[in-house]
């Protein structure tokens, strides 16, 4: 039997969840984006077959397909990695449900974009081939099709203060109603903004249930935020880190599925992975707060928040599900927590089946615009995956920006971070090996080791770095004469010359000094 098939993807869903520069905008525009292939989808089939709908069955009884049963009209194939497949029996009905779904979206979430693959036959006996078929013609309409998802703007309205959208709304949602016309405290957004507003409170509660779904982490004790200010900065140290983190081959996994229940248990099996790893990094960082003095609420380093009674956690994640997981914390615990992530990832396992990931890490001012900080994570994360692809390994990337520097990761690195002498930033830096020569653990040395050197040395070794080899060769000298020892990486000469092959590692440890706490090394 041939069917008709949708594979329902989000089109720039990064650039819907991270253009706002509001944490309660990124939180709520993530959640949205999940509740489209759930609560949205739901509704359009309920208005397409008027039945009740089961969302769950399909993962619930994943080695079960129901679509070539008499009674059953449609079968939904998978939901995960942002995307859904759904099966029809009847070519009218497809139609009928696009129409459904996509007006709905444009009711409901006003500026999330949708794109969809459709062929009419998709054969389940010819999976593999027929998804092959499905995602070209995804590829083909999202090149075609431009839509314009918002209400168009007209010269007497008036513009949104957090978008570039039509203000028609209301900032604040749960206010509207009562809205008084003397209070001038509240302005009118875009619904685009109001929208992610209004679910940004739903959010954090389904995540922290998400949490402490099957056992308590959270303890009653702990709690997570959506004001970006309260992720244990100080005045001094007002950084966060944007972290990205993405599996390594993971479309080639799914690519290689020859059924719809192989692909199921697949997608299944990611997320379960993805998500119990997030709860041990979770659980790892409560036990570090509960007994490293660096987190005392008093006089430790981080400036850890009470809401209602709880304490607020250094982390707050915005997207988790699939194989990649996107989350921002205070900017001096976010390589930490990215190579805590890595490294309980890659103990899990699927269908026996070793598991490596990649991660990407954007340390900027909390008040950096949000968007850029997450492209630049990305792009890092891009960075490690190139490695990875030669190495198999699992690698994490960072970049701390402090200078205001513009344009693209490599034109920083190659007009600010490139010297006559070679390369200032060594990364990626390998987390599941302790015997390569970029293994973070070497990183981690050094960095340590630099604690035990005075600070105005360490500071004038960062000037060098900039400075030919003959300067560098003198400085070393000078350290040695005065019983200093440059850290060592085991079979290298960089104690000895500063630089080997046109890279150092010292000028990213120097960085990275301040960002990686000294209790946690």
């Amino acid at each position: 039997m041939t069917l008709s098939a949708v594979l329902i993807d989000t089109v720039s869903i990064q650039e819907y969840i991270f253009s706002s520069n509001k944490l309660k905008e990124n939180i709520g525009a993530s959640y949205i984006v999940e509740k489209i292939y759930e609560e949205v989808l739901k509704e359009a089939l309920n208005m397409t077959f008027n039945k009740k709908i089961n969302m769950k069955e399909w993962k619930n009884n994943p080695n079960v397909t129901k679509i070539n049963e008499p009674n059953e009209e449609f079968e939904i194939g998978y939901i995960g990695g942002g995307n859904a497949l759904v099966l029809f029996k009847d070519k009218n009905k497809t139609i009928e449900f696009i129409k459904n779904y996509t007006k709905l979206l444009l009711i409901k979430v006003p500026g999330l974009k949708t794109a969809f693959g459709i062929i009419h036959d998709f054969g389940l006996d010819n999976f593999k081939n027929s998804m092959g078929n499905l995602h070209e013609n995804l590829r083909e309409n999202k090149n075609k099709y431009f839509l314009n998802v918002t209400l168009p703007k007209y010269g007497f309205t008036l513009d949104c203060p957090r978008t570039n959208e039509s203000a028609e709304n209301f900032e604040d949602p749960d206010r509207a109603e009562s809205f008084n016309e003397q209070d001038a405290k509240i302005k009118y957004i875009s619904s685009v903004a109001w929208t992610k507003l209004k679910f940004s409170d739903k959010a954090k509660n389904e995540m922290i249930c998400k949490i402490n779904k099957t056992k308590d982490i959270l303890n009653d004790k702990y709690t997570l935020t959506n004001d970006i200010e309260k992720i244990g900065q100080q005045e001094s140290k007002d950084y966060i880190a944007v972290v990205h983190i993405d599996g390594n081959k993971m479309g080639e996994r799914f690519s290689k599925c020859e059924s719809l229940i192989e692909y199921r248990n697949l997608s299944i099996g990611v997320r379960d992975v993805t998500e119990n790893t997030f709860k041990k990094m979770i659980k790892v960082l409560i036990e570090e707060i509960e007994k490293n003095k660096a987190f005392d609420l008093k006089d430790g380093e981080f400036k850890l928040s009470k809401e209602n009674g709880k304490t607020i956690l250094p982390i707050r994640p915005i997207v988790l599900g699939g194989d990649d997981i996107t989350f921002i914390s205070d900017g001096r615990l976010g390589v930490w927590l990215a190579e805590t992530f890595i490294k309980e990832f890659t103990k899990q396992s699927i269908n026996n089946e070793h598991l490596s990931a990649c991660g990407g890490i954007s340390i900027v001012k909390t008040k950096y615009p949000f968007y850029r900080a997450y492209m630049v994570a990305e792009d890092l994360t891009d960075r490690a995956k190139q490695i990875s692809r030669k190495e198999n390994g699992s690698y994490i990337d960072f970049f701390i920006s402090s200078s205001g520097w513009s344009g693209s990761l490599e034109d920083i690195f190659n007009k600010h971070l490139s010297t006559v002498n070679g390369k200032l930033h060594f990364g990626p830096y390998r987390v599941d090996s302790t015997n390569d020569e970029k293994a973070i653990d070497n990183l981690k040395n050094i960095i340590k080791e630099f604690k035990n050197i005075p600070k105005n040395k360490v500071m004038k070794l960062r000037e060098i770095l900039f400075e030919d080899k003959d300067k560098a060769k003198i400085f070393v000298d000078e350290l040695k004469v005065k019983g200093i020892i440059l850290p060592q990486i085991n079979g290298m000469q960089y104690h000895h010359n500063l630089w080997q092959d046109e890279v150092t590692p010292y000028f990213d440890a120097i960085e990275l000094k301040d960002f990686y706490p000294e209790g946690l090394l």
